[in-house]
């Protein structure tokens, strides 16, 4: 699918600038997201100053611009709008204004917030929690890695690599609600 025909399709998009030059260019990626997760509709590549243009452009037009980890799928958002945390199938996290909604529909006001931080049980169990005022931690994005679990040679080193994207995340919702992040991985 073409950028242009990505932009006329129905629903909320993203776009996502590729952070590598090569003598191609660099790659733009256009992405829906929603309640059903992240879906990439188009990618294509463009030399340096037609890339600055596009992004403008389409900031311009009103898409966000969002960030990746390839490696495990999460696409995450986080401006003066808010905070979205998205992987393939779910809306891990939605924050706007002063309430962010779960990805089990609960809601939390940013002042129940005390304290964000990025873990790992292990190696298969990750993401960001949340500590509330009232000592409860709560999940604000999550990922449950098979391969890890399954992989007998998964060790500390892939860990670290594959959980970038939860330091990034949780960095983000901190700053959203004004609370300290914790690196706990």
């Amino acid at each position: 699918m073409t950028v242009a025909e990505a932009l006329a399709g129905p629903g909320t998009k993203v776009q996502i600038a590729g952070k590598e030059l090569r003598n191609d260019g660099r790659a733009l990626l256009i992405y829906s997201v929603g309640s059903d997760g992240a879906r990439q509709l188009a990618h294509t590549r463009l030399p340096e100053a037609a890339h600055q243009a596009m992004v403008a452009d389409l900031t311009a037009r009103g898409l966000r611009v969002a960030q990746t980890d390839f490696k495990s799928g999460v696409i995450w958002v986080s401006d003066a709008q808010g905070v979205e945390v998205h992987d393939g199938s779910r809306r891990w996290f939605a924050a706007t204004g002063d309430r962010a909604t779960l990805a089990d529909g609960r809601v939390v006001a940013r002042s129940d917030l005390a304290r964000v931080f990025a873990y790992a049980e292990g190696y298969a169990d990750r993401g960001v929690k949340g500590t509330l005022t009232s000592g409860d931690e709560v999940d604000l994005a999550y990922e449950y890695s098979i391969s890890a679990a399954e992989d007998p040679t998964y060790n500390r080193n892939l860990l670290l690599s594959d959980t970038t994207w939860c330091a990034a995340v949780g960095i983000a919702i901190a700053h959203w609600a004004g609370v300290r992040f914790e690196n706990r991985i």
